[in-house]
């Protein structure tokens, strides 16, 4: 890449601010939303299109759950007395006024309703995975791909502009130079039990904890991860190997695993042989999450708005890190740098170029990282349907991911190698 500072969009940034949504404009036109499934990401989901303001007015959301209490919670997210809710979501699809569902029910349940909506004339937001079950999930995927209306599966780190900015690194490849490996992890200590008084509700709560109703951590949480290597690298894997187990849990009855680890095995076109390695724990929080990958000039690290570049010693210079700032990172919290020290990166700041057009010295400016992958992936959904850009996740990616998440979380739960075959991606 190499390029001056005048136009190099990736510099680096002072510790980054959370900022209100006072400064997201609404747009236009209006796109009328109604959200089913109201668990703890439908509730994210809700918040996050509060934010939009009247640019997406939910009309209606839909949960099978009744009680007064959670009704009350859930309408209230939205401080909209207008807003109804259903206990059915054939009614929210009946809806004349609604024009964009957004589908955030287990993933279980997820085929009948998204073809129904889809059938229905709805365009379409699915959560990800598409479905636990490989068939489903290649309905769900071909259905979307024939519909005259949009349908989008929930990939959010493709909406995610720290991503896309980081993905011209990768591309130019004089920054990062050869890329010889990747790594991510998702650490969380979190039993992901839920209780409630009534054995029904608990085990409706309790669906990820299930082998039949639930991909488990690498459905759940690390489909997310393992496909942005396959974004990053242009490229899908040719073997998965896992190893999991239930490690802490034992007693609670569930039947997916506390921890696993994988290694994702790629023929990459220009770089050879990759692999790419996940782990991730229920039982530990340690070093959170992140997506690496590793080149022969520098590696980059992304933990969702913020990005670091650490560049060998024997990498030569690209002109426009002499301006940039330099951040002590350390492992734990490496946004205040506390923690244990392991080296000094280039804090990469997505929104740069547009500082240096406004006139402003870029690092001066925080990056807004309110503007969660969630929000970011449902604004383009949104903008998607106005016409006024194209998707950033298709039907194909969405089954591509799905597969893969369901073939790791098999070969965690045998572990044991499974080679992947082109035909094993094909919806034909």
């Amino acid at each position: 890449m190499g390029m001056a500072m005048s136009a190099m969009s990736a510099q680096a940034q002072e510790k980054p601010q959370p900022a209100a949504h006072d400064d997201y404009k609404p747009k236009t036109p209006p796109i009328k939303v109604g959200v089913i499934g109201l668990g703890a990401q439908g509730q994210e989901i809700v918040r996050s299109l509060k934010k939009m303001g009247t640019g997406a007015p939910v009309l209606a959301i839909c949960d099978t759950f009744t009680k007064a209490s959670f009704v009350k919670k859930s309408t209230d997210l939205l401080e909209n007395p207008s807003v109804t809710f259903e206990s059915d979501y054939r009614k929210l699809l009946d809806d004349k006024n609604i024009q964009a569902v957004i589908i955030a029910t287990p993933s279980h349940k997820h085929k009948q309703i998204a073809l129904d909506a889809l059938q229905a004339g709805k365009h379409v937001y699915l959560e990800a995975p598409l479905a636990v079950d490989l068939e489903e999930a290649k309905a769900i995927a071909k259905a979307g791909l024939a519909a005259k209306t949009v349908f989008q599966p929930g990939l959010q780190m493709r909406s995610n502009m720290q991503y896309h900015h980081v993905l011209k690194f990768i591309k130019g490849k004089e920054a990062v130079g050869q890329i010889t490996m990747a790594r991510s992890q998702y650490h969380q200590k979190s039993s992901w039990k839920r209780a409630w008084p009534t054995d029904e509700r608990q085990a409706e709560l309790n669906w990820r904890l299930h082998q039949a109703t639930s991909l488990g951590l690498l459905g759940e949480v690390g489909i997310h991860s393992l496909d942005v290597a396959n974004w990053f690298l242009d490229d899908l894997p040719i073997a998965i190997s896992g190893q999991g187990r239930i490690s802490v849990y034992k007693e609670d009855g569930r039947d997916i695993q506390d921890i696993v680890h994988l290694t994702m095995e790629y023929n990459h076109k220009d770089f050879g042989r990759i692999n790419m390695l996940y782990d991730a724990t229920l039982t530990n929080s340690f070093d959170g999450q992140f997506d690496a990958f590793y080149g022969t000039n520098s590696a980059v690290q992304l933990r969702d708005q913020r990005a670091w570049m650490f560049k060998e010693s024997d990498a030569l210079s690209l002109g426009w890190e002499t301006f940039a700032r330099k951040d002590v990172y350390s492992i734990g919290k490496p946004e205040n740098g506390s923690g244990l020290k392991v080296g000094e990166g280039i804090a990469l700041v997505a929104d740069a170029s547009k500082q240096i057009a406004a006139g402003k010295q870029p690092g001066t400016v925080g990056t807004d990282v309110s503007k969660t992958s969630i929000f970011q992936s449902l604004d383009n959904f949104l903008d998607v349907i106005r016409g006024a850009v194209k998707p950033t996740v298709t039907a194909v990616e969405g089954y591509q991911a799905t597969l893969i998440a369901a073939k790791a979380n098999e070969a965690c739960l045998k572990n044991t190698r499974i080679e992947l075959t082109k035909d094993m991606f094909s919806l034909g």
